[in-house]
């Protein structure tokens, strides 16, 4: 299913921006290139990043994790401007971890981050999903993430599970899906 969702700010040649799941072998190096230009993915997230983006544009759909994508038509044909991978965490039910998302630069602060988000929560909600983490780093370069994170309703976890223990100089996130709200107000 694709959601298509007008954003304002965006450059005019670019107004609508189309939210897809599934990736090709194609899409894979602007992925990873998005991904690397970001500056905070370490070179292990790099490594799982890659390998999950390989499984799932050659995997048959059943992969474990799924890649949501933003792309906008640039005139030459659509582009990739950012996106979402995330997936169930096994032995948990309704549990997702939110693995890595980002946006081209000249496409931040424009809404489409949070459109993944958005997304991404009313697909878990929709597969009776309870809640989302993730991992960010603590340090200086993370304060926007964190930042982000909040404003689409991530909190701070001061407990932890065994799954989610951070590593050192990093902070663990949930996000609650409630699913009237999942319903509601993640179209």
């Amino acid at each position: 299913m694709d959601t298509t969702t007008r954003e304002e700010g965006v450059r005019e040649d670019m107004r609508e921006v189309r939210i897809s799941s599934g990736i090709t072998p194609e899409d894979v190096e602007t992925i990873l290139n998005m991904a690397a230009s970001s500056g905070l993915f370490s070179a292990d997230a790099m490594l799982s990043a890659e390998d999950m983006a390989w499984d799932c544009a050659y995997g048959n759909g059943e992969e474990a994790q799924t890649f949501l994508l933003a792309k906008a038509d640039d005139g030459a044909g659509e582009r990739i401007i950012g996106f979402v991978c995330y997936g169930p965490i096994m032995y948990w039910p309704g549990e997702y971890e939110l693995y890595g998302i980002t946006v081209d630069p000249e496409f931040r602060r424009l809404g489409i981050g949070s459109a993944l988000v958005a997304e991404m929560i009313r697909r878990a909600a929709a597969e009776t999903g309870k809640s989302v983490f993730l991992e960010t780093g603590e340090g200086r370069a993370f304060e926007n993430a964190r930042r982000f994170y909040e404003a689409n309703g991530f909190s701070v976890q001061h407990r932890f599970c065994k799954q989610f223990i951070p590593m050192e100089g990093g902070l663990v996130y949930r996000l609650n899906i409630d699913e009237d709200d999942a319903d509601n107000n993640y179209q």
